[in-house]
């Protein structure tokens, strides 16, 4: 899940229109949920055009039916019957209010939540501020977290570390706004 280009946490992007499938008003889907089924149960689903038109316009969208369809998805929103309204709408983001969006499991943690934590390396018994969270990216064998430097942190470059659970990542305190890593720090 990508945050709202509005660079607020008020809205939650959970995919992009990239194109149209058909003649009868399916429009291709970049979907950003684990579970893409969703959109299908979320409500108050806003429809926003693409920050790059200059032109920002919001409308209610209801996602009516959703297929895997080759390496992405197929949707048929509410009201679009044809190709042309399809075309229109390529470039638009599907996204809700956070207030509307699930909260997490007990064991799980969402990964807007981790952004803006001070990551803290602890090495050979010696502690250093390693940076914040910019953002976390997908790989194959795991997940990476790209820490930035910060006021107090030990240099001025970016880092990325492995999102390994207990093994590097060994405690993660949303509440104190901190990661903790067993990790080396980089020279």
């Amino acid at each position: 899940m990508h945050e709202s280009s509005s660079h607020s946490h008020d809205f939650l992007i959970l995919a992009d229109v990239v194109g149209v499938y058909g003649i009868k008003g399916w429009v291709r889907l970049r979907i950003y949920l684990d579970d893409p089924n969703l959109l299908l149960s979320l409500s108050d689903l806003t429809l926003v055009t693409a920050p790059e038109t200059h032109k920002l316009a919001h409308q209610s969208v209801v996602v009516e039916a959703l297929q895997a369809h080759g390496k992405g998805h197929i949707a048929r929103l509410k009201g679009i019957a044809d190709r042309t309204q399809a075309e229109a709408l390529r470039g638009c983001e599907i996204q809700v209010a956070t207030a509307h969006f699930p909260a997490a499991g007990d064991d799980e943690i969402y990964w807007r939540d981790l952004e803006g934590l001070q990551v803290w390396c602890t090495e050979e018994g010696a502690r250093s501020l390693l940076g914040t969270v910019k953002t976390l990216f997908e790989t194959g064998a795991n997940d990476v977290l790209v820490v930035a430097p910060c006021e107090g942190s030990i240099d001025d470059r970016e880092h990325l570390v492995p999102w390994i659970l207990d093994e590097v990542v060994t405690e993660i305190a949303l509440s104190d706004r901190r990661i903790e890593l067993n990790w080396y720090v980089d020279a």
